[in-house]
């Protein structure tokens, strides 16, 4: 096959099939950012691990320590109070430092703060182990912040609803393998140190992924700014075109396109709409604005609020599920931490299926709706005893209560979006990582307090059973105010401009790049309009 290599700007043309190929392409554009979005899920394995300890311990450590459930609730409310502050500022830090520093540096934050945990296990204090949960808690939000910053970019206009829900699902493996080795290692070693030491591990392995997608990340930009260095030298040669134009003529009235002069002078330039594009890829930024919340539109605090809920109903009910499984339906704690992986592996199995169709069907305030509902028959569930011992139907809510997290990360999250304008989405981003944290704050305290005020029967006995109970009817009235809020946002978008009835993009199909060759620069009838087929012609 005949090729020419005299093509400006890194291309080379198979003169048979008159198609351009670009020489460098950017990982972005490859099977590559696949991999990358793996490595971006992994580096939040080892914080998923070490964020629910405390929960697969429950038992223990309220008995080693001494504390009620709203002390040991505390473990999470205040690993969740510093980022309800550190949304205003963690965005900017993270635009002056880059989001690849930032993942180093949050990194080792959440070791430093895991450390400090076991050193509290160890010595069995509790005020060393709060200390632990506020250091850990101030690398973790950021950690993931930084992560959606580089996924951003990987999947800026295509898949982004599946890679979102990835990036948020697939840590919950994380969650699963604690609930499932803690009660173990600790049964074997018989210390609360024990389990933490293995959480230290999980970090040392997504560290390890962190500088991987590191790596990926500045080779991708690399190779985009080789790709840009070529683009400028087409841009110098459309300086001289008045040169070349007067050739390029005469080399048209030959009408000979495969003569060896067409082959020789193939200047090609990209569009400007491309060039705005690759000038954008970086400015996304999940950081506040003051200046920017009053242009916030009525359906984005709607759903900011429905953030909250789902959140609440998932992460805080699970906090105190290892215990609430012991003490309601008569397992051991070896027997809950097994059933409790079951939401995990179902929230992570789920979302890219549930994240497809969201892309493909639209309609996200209709899916919003089924997923309210789907938390309020989960909830309900929960008040039945459904047996006294380790059976099969407590799988059943476990499981709807998985898939009600898969519905959150794959539709509820990437709604965001949808309901801003593209050059406020850091802000709404920002905001939506504020009132979460605000929730995963406030519902611990709750809760505890709940089952504080009701575990004691009408004769003054103590009975831990009726306490969860409690919680689980504020947990079916959140429920109902989440079905009521989202229905109320089906309505205000249904009667405003409709945007979270949009079509995604689904999976990326067959995304083409113009290029214009130099007649068409030079107003001369141009049939020589190109286009590049990403999925066709991956050059790595």
């Amino acid at each position: 096959m005949l090729r020419s290599s005299s093509f400006l700007g890194g291309y080379s043309r198979s003169m048979s099939k008159n198609r351009l190929r670009p020489r460098v392409l950017s990982y972005r554009h490859t099977k590559l950012r696949y991999l990358a979005l793996f490595f971006a899920c992994m580096i939040m394995i080892g914080d998923a691990y070490c964020f629910d300890n405390p929960m697969a311990l429950q038992s223990e450590i309220k008995d080693q320590y001494g504390v009620d459930q709203f002390q040991f609730n505390l473990l999470y409310t205040v690993y969740s109070l510093p980022n309800i502050v550190l949304p205003f500022f963690g965005g900017v830090l993270i635009d002056k430092i880059g989001a690849r520093t930032a993942i180093l540096l949050f990194s080792t934050i959440i070791m430093i703060g895991q450390l400090v945990c076991v050193w509290g296990a160890y010595n069995l204090s509790f005020w060393t182990l709060i200390t632990g949960r506020v250091i850990f808690g101030m690398g973790s939000e950021s950690l993931n912040v930084s992560q959606n910053s580089i996924m951003a970019i990987w999947f800026k206009d295509q898949e982004m609803s599946l890679a979102i829900g990835l990036c948020i699902s697939i840590p919950k493996i994380g969650n699963a393998l604690n609930s499932l080795l803690s009660p173990q290692i600790y049964s074997k070693y018989q210390s609360l140190a024990a389990p933490m030491i293995v959480g230290v591990g999980t970090l040392i392995y997504s560290f390890i992924c962190g500088i991987a997608l590191i790596y990926m990340d500045y080779k991708s930009e690399q190779r985009e700014k080789q790709n840009q260095m070529l683009l400028n030298k087409n841009d110098e040669n459309h300086r001289s075109q008045s040169e070349l134009s007067a050739s390029v003529k005469k080399s048209i009235k030959d009408e000979d396109c495969d003569s060896p002069d067409l082959g020789r002078s193939p200047e090609i330039f990209a569009t400007p709409q491309h060039q705005e594009e690759e000038q954008n890829e970086h400015e996304v930024k999940e950081e506040i604005n003051f200046k920017d919340i009053a242009k916030l539109s009525g359906t984005f605090w709607i759903l900011i609020i429905i953030c909250m809920l789902t959140e609440a109903l998932f992460v805080p009910f699970l906090d105190n599920g290892n215990e609430l499984l012991q003490e309601r339906f008569g397992m051991t704690a070896e027997e809950a931490g097994l059933f409790l992986i079951i939401p995990y592996l179902v929230a992570s199995g789920s979302t890219p299926f549930i994240g497809n169709m969201a892309d493909k069907l639209g309609r996200r305030s209709l899916l919003i709706i089924v997923t309210s509902f789907i938390f309020l028959i989960t909830h309900i569930l929960f008040i039945f005893r459904i047996c006294t011992s380790v059976c099969f139907l407590i799988t059943i809510p476990l499981t709807i209560l998985g898939l009600c997290f898969g519905f959150y990360a794959s539709v509820v999250i990437p709604s965001v979006p949808f309901v801003v304008k593209s050059q406020l989405v850091g802000t709404a981003f920002g905001l939506t990582g504020v009132f979460q944290n605000t929730a995963l704050a406030l519902f611990p305290m709750i809760t505890g307090m709940i089952f504080n005020q009701f575990k004691h029967d009408e004769n003054g006995e103590e009975n831990e059973e009726r306490g969860y109970v409690y919680q689980s009817f504020f947990f079916i009235g959140m429920s109902v105010l989440l079905v009521i809020i989202a229905i109320l946002l089906m309505f205000v978008d249904k009667n405003g401009e409709r945007k979270l009835s949009q079509r995604g993009k689904g999976f990326a199909g067959k995304r083409k790049v113009d290029y214009v060759s130099v007649h068409e620069v030079t107003d001369i009838p141009a049939d020589k309009k190109i286009s590049i087929n990403y999925d066709a012609d991956q050059r790595i």
